[in-house]
């Protein structure tokens, strides 16, 4: 018998290995994926890849004609050679040159066309001259973005308008007496100071030029409102016939879609008024009222970060944005529609695509969106041709075209995630669905009908022969109805069931490796709330849409929907909540490394041939489904050397970021950074802490921290420790003798939620970071802080390890210098600058006393403050210390093995 079983369980091994040769174009994907992915990390010359793809032609004509058995070999190597060829021959995106080299911080005024307009929202004024305030006043604000055609070009021989392309992010900071907010569409002039967008040079760190950059926008500025100048609405005939007739026609199809959107958005953000008459549970708050409108329009504007994280903590953020499963949701329902019509197979596809398209340009079509069209797209026209004969072969298909449309879009994250969930679903669920579950659910219908049972296998006769036992010897207690429809009904319900909780852990297991590379996150809670949620989804969504209609066609009718889309959102915010109060059930995780990439897809490809088997075959490929999630997730060392103290100053821009490891692996970081002088984008939209300082942390391979220290209260230095807190839970967080205010009281109230404990350190204090010494020169025992904080509250501290140690003086200025001078044991290798390089600090006396050998400062390009000060660079030239900038150099990384000290340069060779 175990042999028998053996004989069975290879041959359907094999069966299943030879049932993917029917899955040609899955195959092509893949293999192009993988030509791309070869053009990213190796240059290929074009003309030597041309050469490869004629050679790889004949050969493949060749092995068709002569020895067809191994023509799948340069076949599949032609597939790679075109992945590299369309790579390579791809345009990527360049910021445009002429307006790229007007960004240069100097007063220009320029012309342009609104080409998308955002609405007003109150904003802290994060350019008033004193970053030290703790709270800001708020001021109205709109972004806009605009396609710019003369700027002023200012030399010494001419100061005149001329002719540019491209495209800038413009932030209109409006008074508070509420001026009418832009429109898309008018033509305006403002006066501004022209940057690119601010580039912070970690490993791991987002990319937000590159963003922009995907979006057309060169450059970035915020104007006053009393620099603009409205010049009423652009002519769009006019424009069509000016040579730039296609760049017009899309301006104004944005134009309208945008109107159309923020129109539909603005009705939805009046239900709470028209439902306030309602009880509570039937009634759309603003909350709400807001969720809907990301959730229906692709409308995110007013979605804080407060409504975000419970969704985030629980992988359920897809709930509140507009998706390809929103799409699908869309698709599916004017399919289902189409069908109850009974309208044919072909004509319901093309109103089911009809449908599509329209929602998609109705919610922005913005690139995520798009993606996910040409995906219904492709899917619904693969099952007219392939008559869903193969899932994966349909999948192959979409994924084909848009790869070969962009190859670009491989390493894109919406891309890669939307194509494993439903290459999980179609390769390895669908498999192991059509030999369990599915068998069983179609033995269900029609149970009256005996004669079904001879055509079935025996499992599922017996099974239908147990129902009907069972319906039989229920008729008489209840009703024939009863034992014979809701009975089978209920049966089939449970069935489904399963099948959804077979879909949600294969895509939840898939997904683990896209989650840790992208939000650094396992969510335990993921799969119980999704397989809750996406349910409820297919009813929310319809409910939602609908709402939203009689909101725009008979606002008197929309109070019913609304209701019943109130209670189906509640339940589900109430779920997000409940998981998301569990803290045990978030983690965050540094990104797998390239090792582990490859084996989780290795593991994955595996997963998807043995699903086509017998038993023991899906019993392997739910084991090796759930290895490659375990692949995803392992944990990895921290990289360090293991004979020096590491010494990262983490490019923040204008703002400070020490990162400290010692030599046993304990770590320490001072500082979060935050936005100080200089281009940034609001708050709303960037978390330096989150984006930048976790992502640095996240890349050497660190989970926890140690220790995190405060040099002192102001934004550019405590801006992004709250992130840091909640991603890294340290043990300790010290602090010095720093006034209270709103924002270091938040910063306090984090810790104490994460059981952080808080230790306030001042000058004579001593502690050790495992094996190296930690020393503190200030604050001073008698040290009294103002009301507000001020630089000179600085927590300044020095780590030696042997004979070499790094002095971080914060924001130190002259005054806590001075006092310094009469302490011993102030002489150190490595000096961080205080105050980013300003006047106020690095005295001759102090720099002589501490004499280093090596000093980095941090501060941002094109700050307004001018740091760092030309004054301080000559002295420490004149000093003769070798001295780095993360404004110019990034991030730097500086080894003290105990005897002597040297810059890593780049961070990226101890990485």
């Amino acid at each position: 018998m175990k042999a028998d079983s053996a004989t069975t369980g290879l041959t359907a091994g094999i069966r299943a290995s030879a049932g993917l040769s029917v899955v040609p174009l899955f195959h092509a994907a893949w293999l192009f994926g993988l030509g791309i992915v070869a053009a990213r990390l190796l240059w290929l010359r074009p003309s030597w890849v041309l050469i490869a793809l004629a050679i790889l032609v004949l050969l493949c004509a060749a092995a068709a004609l002569r020895s067809p058995g191994v023509a799948w070999l340069p076949v599949a190597l032609l597939w790679c050679l075109l992945g590299a060829w369309c790579a390579e021959m791809e345009p990527q995106p360049a910021p445009a040159p002429a307006l790229a080299a007007m960004s240069d911080d100097l007063q220009r005024t320029l012309e342009a066309t609104i080409t998308d307009a955002g609405p007003v929202r109150e904003e802290a004024d994060q350019d008033a001259e004193d970053v030290s305030r703790l709270a800001p006043a708020l001021r109205p604000t709109q972004r806009i973005d605009v396609r710019v055609s003369s700027i002023e070009k200012v030399t010494d021989e001419e100061d005149a308008l001329i002719p540019v392309d491209g495209a800038v992010r413009l932030t209109v900071r409006l008074n508070q007496t509420g001026e009418r907010p832009f429109q898309c569409g008018e033509r305006m002039r403002a006066t501004g100071r022209l940057l690119p967008p601010a580039v912070y040079h970690d490993p791991g760190a987002f990319s937000r030029a590159g963003y922009l950059l995907d979006q057309g926008i060169t450059a970035a500025s915020r104007v006053e409102f009393e620099g603009v100048e409205r010049l009423g609405q652009s002519r769009f005939p006019a424009r069509l016939l000016s040579g730039r007739a296609w760049q017009a026609a899309e301006d104004w199809l944005h134009c309208r879609l945008s109107a159309a959107q923020r129109a539909s958005s603005d009705r939805l953000l009046t239900l709470p008024s028209a439902t306030q008459s309602l009880p509570a549970p039937l009634r759309i708050t603003e909350d709400d009222a807001i969720m809907l409108a990301a959730m229906v329009t692709g409308d995110r504007t007013f979605l804080s970060h407060t409504l975000r994280v419970g969704f985030e903590r629980t992988g359920s953020f897809h709930m509140l944005v507009v998706s390809g499963f929103h799409l699908a949701i869309v698709a599916g329902c004017v399919f289902w529609i189409a069908k109850r019509l009974r309208v044919p197979r072909v004509p319901a596809t093309l109103i089911t695509l009809g449908a599509s398209f329209a929602y998609a340009f109705f919610t922005g079509f913005a690139t995520p969106v798009q993606r996910s069209l040409w995906m219904v797209l492709l899917y619904l026209l693969g099952r007219l041709v392939y008559r869903e004969r193969s899932p994966l072969n349909t999948i192959g298909f979409a994924a084909l075209c848009l790869l070969v449309a962009s190859p670009r879009s491989l390493f894109d994250s919406g891309f890669q995630m939307t194509l494993l969930a439903v290459v999980s679903i179609g390769g390895v669920a669908m498999p192991l669905l059509q030999s369990t579950v599915h068998p069983y659910l179609d033995s269900t219908r029609q149970l009256d009908l005996v004669a079904l049972d001879v055509k079935l296998p025996p499992l599922q006769a017996q099974f239908r022969f147990m129902l009907r036992m069972i319906a039989g010897k229920m008729e008489p207690a209840f009703s024939h109805v009863i034992a014979w429809r809701a009975f089978p009904w209920l049966v089939r319900y449970l069935l489904r069931l399963c099948e959804l909780l077979v879909v949600a852990c294969v895509v939840e297991l898939a997904m683990t490796f896209p989650m840790a590379v992208y939000f650094h996150r396992i969510t335990i809670f993921a799969l119980p709330v999704n397989l809750l949620i996406l349910p409820l989804l297919l009813v929310l969504m319809p409910a939602a849409l609908v709402t939203l209609l009689a909101l725009l066609m008979w606002p008197a009718a929309a109070q019913v929907p609304a209701a019943i889309t109130a209670l189906l959102l509640h339940f589900g915010v109430w779920l997000v909540h409940l998981f998301g109060s569990l803290a045990l059930g978030d983690f965050r995780i540094p990104a797998p490394l390239l090792g582990q990439a490859a084996f989780f897809c290795t593991l994955l490809g595996a997963a998807i041939a043995l699903a086509r088997g017998g038993k023991w075959p899906r019993r392997a490929a739910w084991a090796a489904l759930t290895a490659a999630a375990i692949v995803a997730v392992m944990p990895r060392a921290i990289q360090h050397p293991r004979d020096a103290l590491i010494v990262e100053a983490i490019d923040v821009g204008q703002g400070d970021s020490i990162l400290l490891i010692s030599p046993d692996g304990k770590t320490l970081l001072v500082d979060g950074g935050g936005f100080g002088g200089g281009p940034r984008p609001t708050a709303q939209e960037f978390d330096i802490g989150e984006e930048v300082v976790s992502a640095a942390l996240w890349s050497r391979g660190i989970r926890h921290l140690d220790v995190v220290a405060l040099s002192h209260a102001h934004s550019d230095h405590m801006g992004g420790l709250p992130a840091v807190l909640r991603n890294f839970h340290p043990d300790e967080l010290w602090v010095g003798n720093n006034p209270r205010g709103d924002a270091y009281d938040a910063l306090l109230n984090e810790a104490a939620a994460l059981h952080v404990k808080v230790r306030s350190l001042q000058a004579e204090d001593a502690t050790h970071l495992g094996n190296v010494q930690v020393s503190v020169f200030a604050p001073a025992p008698n040290y009294q802080p103002g009301k507000t904080p001020a630089n000179n509250d600085s927590l300044v501290l020095r780590a030696a390890y042997g004979g070499t140690s790094v002095l971080l003086e914060g924001d130190a200025e002259a005054p806590v210098e001075e006092s310094m001078l009469a302490a011993s044991g102030l002489g150190s290798t490595l000096l961080k600058v205080g105050h980013h390089g300003s006047v106020t600090s690095t005295q001759p006396e102090f720099l002589a006393r501490v004499a280093p050998q090596w000093a980095v400062i941090s501060c941002g390009l094109h700050n307004r403050y001018g740091h760092p000060r030309p004054e301080v660079l000559a002295e420490l030239q004149n000093a003769k210390i070798r001295t780095y900038s993360t404004d110019i150099n990034g991030a730097m990384c500086f080894r003290l093995d105990g005897k002597t000290a040297g810059a890593e340069g780049s961070c990226e060779s101890d990485r």
